[in-house]
């Protein structure tokens, strides 16, 4: 899928950490569904700065927010034609390279 591929890790770069999350979906009956499985990647703790943080935190909003700005828009008579607010996040488009460990 070309979504990653495992080489070796250049001189003097830190590699974010990884784990497995799992989960179990249920249907309305309780029984099981879906199983999910999610790799998750994070900072190590003991290298982030506040640089770091303001540089790499993206901003989201709360559904009050949004239901604000729907409500505005519909008095006002304006259309809203798109909004991506679950993906906004995972499908933007990075410009640098980054190193993973494989989880454990």
């Amino acid at each position: 899928m070309g979504t990653f591929e495992i080489v070796d890790l250049p001189p003097g770069v830190i590699p974010l950490q990884s784990r497995f999350t799992y989960k179990i979906k249920c249907n309305c009956n309780g029984a099981i569904a879906k199983l999910k499985v999610l790799l998750v990647a994070s900072w190590p703790v003991d290298m982030q700065t506040e640089d770091e943080y303001s540089t790499t935190f993206a901003p989201t909003s709360r559904f009050t927010a949004i239901r604000t700005l729907t409500s505005i828009a519909m008095q006002e008579r304006m259309m809203l034609k798109h909004w991506d607010i679950t993906g906004a996040f995972m499908t933007a488009d990075i410009d640098t390279d980054i190193y993973m460990d494989l989880p454990p």
